[in-house]
């Protein structure tokens, strides 16, 4: 008999299931820090160009680009000139753009020059944040009063 052969009486062959296989819904989950890293920028690689990732990312590089993902790390090596929009943010390098993300944890190795909005914020005692931090959960009815310059002009420090 010959591994490829077909008997009319072979009743081992296997029968198509009554039902397709029910696939769980996808969940919108949030990564946390338990969750593995699932991408790694190396530290001597340099990115041009825009990234756009799922899940949870590690980048130890350079970026010259927009990025948008859900959870970012960006480790002490890390440098990015551009915007980055996360649900997550863990930054322990430089970021020379705007920021937007839901949680931010700013470490005292950081140092952040642009416009960092945030629901939920975290800076570390070191830490270098030069432009503004908009910082609320709260809808408030006034969005000025949630500014914070950091470094305000000159004739604003005068008194």
């Amino acid at each position: 008999m010959g591994l490829f052969s077909s008997s009319k009486d072979d009743k081992s062959k296997i029968e198509p299931a009554a039902a397709p296989l029910a696939l769980p819904p996808e969940k919108k989950s949030m990564k946390n820090d338990k969750d593995p890293i699932e991408s790694v920028l190396a530290k001597e690689m340099v990115i041009k160009g825009e990234i756009s990732f799922k899940g949870k990312a590690r980048f130890d590089g350079t970026i010259e680009g927009n990025i948008s993902g859900e959870y970012l790390i960006l480790s002490e090596t890390a440098k990015v000139v551009g915007n980055i929009e996360a649900a997550t943010l863990v930054c322990h390098g430089r970021v020379e753009g705007n920021i937007t993300a839901e949680i931010v944890t700013v470490h005292a190795t950081s140092a952040i020059h642009g416009i960092l909005k945030s629901e939920n914020l975290t800076v570390e005692s070191g830490a270098a944040l030069d432009g503004e931090v908009h910082a609320s959960t709260r809808k408030q009815s006034n969005p000025e009063r949630s500014k914070v310059l950091l470094n305000p002009p000159p004739d604003m420090t005068k008194k």
